[in-house]
C-alpha cells in the first residue's frame, strides 16, 4: 500500500495555505503559517486575558492532525514530549526579539 501524498493547490495571488493550528483548551483554534505566528498569537491571547501561568493553559501545535509542539506560558515552542533539564525550544521567541523574552 502506497502512502497518500497531500498536495495543496492555490490559485496565483491567493494566500499560502494554512499549515499549523494552535490548539488550546477553552479557546478557539488559531490558524497560523509559522512558528513565529504561533508564538505571537498565543502571547497576544495570554496578554488579552491577563491570566497568570497557573490559570492560562499551554497550547498544542498541530500539523495535519499530529501534535508537533507545545507552547509554554512564555511563548516558547517545545518538542511535544515532557520537558527535561537541558532541553532547548524549537522556537525561542526571546532569541528572536533581541533577547527580550515575552512576559
Amino acid at each position: 500500500m502506497r502512502p497518500t501524498t497531500k498536495i495543496t493547490y492555490t490559485e496565483p495571488g491567493q494566500q499560502k495555505p494554512v499549515s499549523l493550528i494552535v490548539r488550546q483548551a477553552g479557546y478557539p483554534n488559531l490558524l497560523v503559517e509559522t512558528l513565529e505566528h504561533a508564538s505571537r498569537g498565543y502571547c497576544e491571547r495570554r496578554d488579552q486575558t491577563g491570566l497568570g501561568a497557573s490559570a492560562f493553559p499551554e497550547a498544542e501545535l498541530m500539523r495535519d492532525g499530529v501534535i508537533v509542539g507545545r507552547i509554554s506560558y512564555n511563548g516558547r515552542i517545545w518538542h511535544p514530549i515532557p520537558w527535561r533539564p537541558g532541553d532547548r525550544p524549537i522556537y525561542d521567541n526571546a532569541a528572536c526579539h533581541g533577547g527580550e523574552a515575552e512576559s
